[in-house]
């Protein structure tokens, strides 16, 4: 990430934090909100999964951090440990309902993947969908509960590994190590294009 991008996404971040107390204590999934950041306003839907996101992007570019970013970035993550123990029940909760929203709009991309060319050439916009299942699960995983998530996501994978043709980096701009090909091979290839 250039040094604009990083204080967009630490400012996203902050305002996350800042909102993560009412967040945790209402019941919509999504939060929109208005955040002024040095790219101009920007309006990002708040969930845990976006949460975690940015903060695990941020914690990857720290050495590109400045000493008052990287503050900030450790009382994000303060915060975020403190409202997870709060509200373990609500985190938990919200993240279930997170995930099974994120794999059924994954589901309705690969659907229209299959008999809509043009659905193909959006791949590389929607394939962070895939990435922030990855990080959802990754915070659910030592829910039991979560056996018929698992299984649709193995199903979805394997359709998946079926129509994508191995190629480049499709993730975002610049972020190659942070998604190494062997754990998130999604985001190395796409879909053939056309009848391809």
């Amino acid at each position: 990430m250039d040094q604009r991008q990083l204080e967009t996404t630490l400012a996203v971040t902050q305002a996350m934090a800042s909102e993560l107390t009412d967040y945790l204590m209402g019941d919509n999934l999504y939060r929109q909100l208005i955040v002024k950041t040095p790219s101009g306003t920007k309006q990002p839907k708040m969930t845990l999964g976006a949460l975690l996101e940015n903060v695990q992007a941020l914690r990857s570019a720290e050495s590109q951090l400045t000493a008052a970013q990287r503050a900030a970035l450790a009382g994000i993550e303060d915060k975020v440990a403190l409202d997870r123990r709060a509200f373990a029940g609500q985190w938990q909760a919200l993240l279930r309902r997170e995930l099974r929203s994120l794999l059924d709009s994954w589901k309705w991309y690969l659907d229209d993947v299959g008999r809509d060319p043009a659905a193909r050439e959006n791949y590389a916009s929607e394939a962070h969908l895939r990435t922030r299942v990855e990080v959802v699960m990754a915070e659910l995983a030592g829910d039991s509960s979560l056996g018929g998530e698992r299984q649709q996501l193995g199903a979805l994978d394997s359709r998946l590994r079926e129509m994508l043709r191995s190629g480049a980096y499709v993730g975002p701009r610049g972020e190659e190590t942070r998604f190494p090909a062997d754990r998130f091979w999604w985001l190395y290839g796409r879909p053939p294009s056309g009848n391809g």
